[in-house]
């Protein structure tokens, strides 16, 4: 079995086995007041207990959760970004688990789980298929702890063009410039004239100044890297990138 860095181990600080067939990935973001963080990552534990059932179970590959450390504007809320992993296999799976975390009853995972869900103001979901990524990784070595998560409007009928050239041409460069790992993931959902972003590029690295000081060289590119720029640009558009923090992840 090939073993990938994404994501969120992404790219994502996980690391995990990947079965044939396509992997697929949901990104669930929960926006909750700054007030209500202690008690949220307390009670996320069980939650945690639940992802960590599936997997055994072989009904999940992996999941992680990250926060948002850049919000567009000084806010007095918090970002997460909850993901899961689904091989072929996990999709397929008919396996059941019992539902409930270790160590409650019904009623208590009931009342858990309603105070959990009422932390959130702002709710938002996305699935995606991994189309190609690296992990510079070594066995052993620690998880990657920060993510940039590029949102990409991608030309409709220039898709193809566009992931041949992020995987033959930007991911050596990006693999050749140092960060930990690196992944290409298409939206299956949530398309539209007012949901622009079809194509996610995640960048992970091990620390913050690792991430900043690459940020700060402004070097001179090659003809042939700015060639390489120019002709990207023009089928696709950088909507956004924002930079996550790994929060929690199964062992």
């Amino acid at each position: 079995m090939k073993k990938l860095l994404f994501l969120f181990t992404i790219l994502f600080s996980m690391s995990i086995n990947a079965q044939s067939g396509e992997m697929r990935i949901n990104m669930w973001y929960g926006t909750i007041e700054n007030s209500d963080v202690e008690e949220h990552l307390a009670l996320e534990k069980h939650f945690k207990s639940l992802w960590k059932q599936q997997r055994d179970a072989g009904m999940l590959a992996n999941w992680e959760m990250w926060q948002l450390m850049n919000p567009n504007e000084a806010s007095t809320h918090t970002t997460y970004l909850y993901v899961k992993f689904y091989t072929e296999e996990n999709r397929n799976s008919n396996n059941q688990i019992s539902g409930i975390p270790e160590g409650l009853d019904q009623d208590t995972w009931e009342v858990v789980r309603d105070k959990q869900m009422s932390h959130f103001k702002k709710i938002y979901s996305t699935n995606v298929s991994y189309k190609g990524g690296f992990n510079n990784s070594t066995e052993g070595s620690k998880a990657a702890e920060y993510a940039v998560i590029n949102s990409m409007n991608v030309n409709w009928y220039k898709q193809a063009e566009y992931e041949d050239m992020e995987l033959k041409t930007f991911m050596p460069i990006n693999k050749r410039n140092g960060m930990r790992a690196w992944g290409l993931t298409k939206v299956l959902d949530q398309l539209g004239t007012e949901r622009k972003t079809n194509y996610y590029t995640i960048d992970f690295y091990n620390t913050l100044e690792e991430l900043f000081t690459l940020r700060s060289n402004t070097s001179k590119m090659s003809k042939s890297v700015i060639e390489a720029h120019k002709k990207i640009d023009q089928i696709r558009s950088l909507l956004s990138s924002d930079i996550f923090k790994l929060v929690d992840n199964l062992d």
